[in-house]
């Protein structure tokens, strides 16, 4: 037994998400996300700076129809990410899974965001673009966390 850490010796703590569970929380992530946007506004959330020439490319007017499109920007931002933990930060192992299981802590964060403004009217901040530094930090702090864990 290991007294420091109060676990069993040779015991290895899981601080990633497994690739099927990290995919499936993500892929209902975006889903949730999608509905969220059909039902409380109508779908405008196409109208933002970045989905806009995509919608009208696609000719898309409902979110729901995109969300193949971010999965697949999702898949290759994991894989990316992953390449550049294992090349620029060294991490020995599990680097998808770390990288995957950042990107659902800091959607299920944004999600969890949106449903406290549709449904309680929450609005701490004037615009949702106040929400990016605090996203980004919560992903940085868990990564680090979980990048130290992985060294161990």
């Amino acid at each position: 037994m290991d007294i420091a850490r109060g676990k069993p010796a040779g015991k290895k703590q899981k601080v990633v998400l497994s690739k099927i569970w990290g995919w499936t929380i993500l892929i209902a992530l975006v889903l949730l996300d999608a509905f969220l946007d059909v039902i409380f506004t109508k779908g405008k959330g196409l109208e933002s700076p970045v989905w806009k020439p995509i919608a009208n490319l696609l000719g898309v007017s409902n979110p729901l129809f995109l969300t193949p499109l971010v999965i697949i920007i999702f898949y290759f931002g994991v894989k990316g990410g992953a390449w550049l933990s294992e090349k620029v930060d060294k991490i020995p192992a599990q680097t998808e899974e770390l990288v995957l299981t950042t990107m659902v802590i800091v959607y299920g964060v944004f999600d969890l965001w949106l449903i406290s403004v549709y449904l309680f009217n929450f609005t701490l901040f004037k615009n949702h673009y106040y929400l990016i530094p605090i996203l980004i930090t919560i992903g940085i702090a868990y990564s680090w966390w979980a990048e130290n864990k992985l060294k161990k």
